[in-house]
């Protein structure tokens, strides 16, 4: 996103003016929990130091109950380095949820000798076989219909199908 930016401010004024409103409202690789995963991983120590500082500051501030709001920050389009995307004193720190469970000691071990494999990324499934069905339909109902009301209808009409269809095993089971 910050060589998005970078590169947008190449651009003319009308065209700025046009692209810059729609990556500020689809800014979410800009929040600040994901600038702190990726600030934690930088080749630059005085980053790494500055993401452990923010994710400390975090950790000391009173929780709140419910779920969290996930918001999308305001975007600094003058900025020299991706960690200054974001005003850090206009937003709420929140701890990214990744790391919610390394202690403090772990924490300033990876941070300070990022090469130690002191602390692991959780892995997540993104693409399962379930999600790249999903995109399949809403795909085809971007392609066959209009309105946003068609297409959740076109979708729910589609999943409500597959679910009454019988489900075959082998071609043994398909006899008719």
């Amino acid at each position: 996103m910050f060589m998005m930016i970078k590169n947008m401010r190449y651009q003319t004024d009308e065209l700025k003016a046009i692209v810059d409103p729609v990556i500020e409202r689809n800014s979410y690789f800009a929040h600040p929990e994901n600038l702190l995963l990726s600030m934690m991983t930088d080749d630059r120590p005085q980053i790494r130091e500055l993401a452990l500082h923010q994710i400390l500051k975090a950790r000391d501030q009173p929780k709140r109950k419910g779920v969290r709001q996930f918001t999308v920050s305001p975007i600094n389009f003058d900025c020299t380095d991706y960690t200054a995307m974001i005003d850090w004193t206009m937003v709420r720190l929140t701890e990214p949820p990744v790391k919610m469970s390394i202690s403090d000691d772990d924490l300033q071990d990876f941070i300070r000798e990022p090469t130690t494999p002191v602390v692991a990324f959780d892995r997540y499934p993104c693409h399962t076989q379930a999600v790249v069905r999903c995109i399949k339909v809403v795909t085809e109902a971007s392609q066959s219909v209009c309105a946003k009301n068609r297409r959740d209808g076109f979708i729910c009409t589609r999943l409500e199908s597959r679910a009454k269809m019988p489900v075959f095993e082998t071609k043994r089971d398909f006899n008719m």
